[in-house]
């Protein structure tokens, strides 16, 4: 009796450790998917890699790439960490200067996003707020 006892618990302890891993996963890939810039000129896909959130550059209109030229598939988000609600710890690149900025990510509810990035130090900031592209079929 003993042992199933044990092994019941063991069993409980891995599906507890294992389920809550998951919902953190859930949480966080919240973030992923396409995401319109708020001229609504530009698109940037947010994907997951070894555990961290990046963005590439996934669509642009005429006039953005006359001003920056071909920055499609361009990676401009890099090294987010979920951590509470919040995306942290990240690097915004300037597609044309090149200028790396810190950046930490929320979401307000499922369709807005507001990146708040930070020049040099950090009471200068700017907040962008991105719509989830919708998907059409």
């Amino acid at each position: 009796m003993f042992l199933i006892t044990k092994l019941g618990l063991g069993l409980l302890l891995c599906l507890v450790v294992t389920t809550a891993g998951q919902s953190t996963d859930a949480s966080a890939d919240r973030i992923l998917g396409r995401w319109l810039f708020p001229k609504k000129q530009t698109c940037v896909e947010i994907y997951r890699e070894n555990g961290r959130y990046f963005g590439r550059m996934a669509a642009i209109s005429a006039s953005c790439a006359n001003d920056y030229g071909n920055i499609n598939n361009q990676v401009v988000l890099t090294n987010l960490s979920y951590a509470g609600n919040e995306w942290k710890g990240g690097t915004m690149i300037h597609p044309s200067s090149g200028s790396k900025f810190d950046v930490e990510m929320r979401m307000t509810n499922a369709n807005t996003l507001v990146a708040t990035v930070y020049k040099g130090v950090r009471f200068i900031s700017k907040e962008l707020v991105l719509t989830r592209q919708q998907v059409t079929n």
